[in-house]
């Protein structure tokens, strides 16, 4: 499996800093993005639209294909699917923030993990990686939240899986126990 590595392109938050006087004043300015209106359709399942038209539907749920039944700490963790229809999308910040921001909310209103799969199927994993990578380090600028990893293969190609967890749950270890040491996939069983 090829590691992914990040070119050096125009990051979330810039960062400039500009002398303003020779007594060393400085001035920062910082271009931001903020999420998209965010549409909660249940519990478990969100929606948003882009600027250009594009929907976007977020949906967690417990994938059994991925634990043993038997395994109820298991069920703290939720794998994610972010779905979009369109297959031609044009470049846009707004999307990995409102992600984000939903991942938020789930981490914060309970003490689940949230699974997310780069997905290799349109060949676009290693960017999907690198994107996964830059939204936590933007994410987490507040250190609350751990991140997993582990890749699986089978006869066909091979993925790479993450665990976001929120460091202040009470089943943060079992939740980490249960991705690294009980994932059937994961694993290989």
């Amino acid at each position: 499996m090829e590691k992914c590595t990040r070119k050096a392109k125009e990051p979330l938050i810039l960062n400039w800093k500009i002398d303003l006087t020779s007594d060393k004043k400085t001035k920062i300015y910082m271009k931001t993005y903020e999420p998209y209106e965010i549409k909660k359709l249940s519990d478990l399942e969100y929606s948003f639209t882009t600027d250009n038209h594009n929907l976007y539907r977020i949906v967690f749920k417990f994938s059994d294909r991925f634990f043993e039944e038997h395994c109820s700490e298991c069920r703290d963790i939720l794998e994610v699917d972010i779905v979009c229809v369109e297959e031609n999308l044009p470049k846009d910040y707004r999307i990995g923030v409102t992600v984000f921001e939903i991942f938020d909310e789930i981490l914060s209103q309970s003490c689940n993990g949230i699974m997310y799969r780069c997905d290799d199927s349109d060949g676009r994993q290693c960017k999907r990686e690198l994107q996964f990578d830059k939204r936590y380090e933007d994410f987490n600028e507040d250190d609350n939240i751990d991140r997993f990893a582990q890749s699986f293969c089978d006869e066909n190609a091979c993925d790479k899986y993450y665990v976001l967890v929120d460091k202040g749950c009470l089943n943060y270890e079992e939740i980490h126990d249960s991705f690294n040491y009980r994932c059937r996939e994961c694993n290989n069983e």
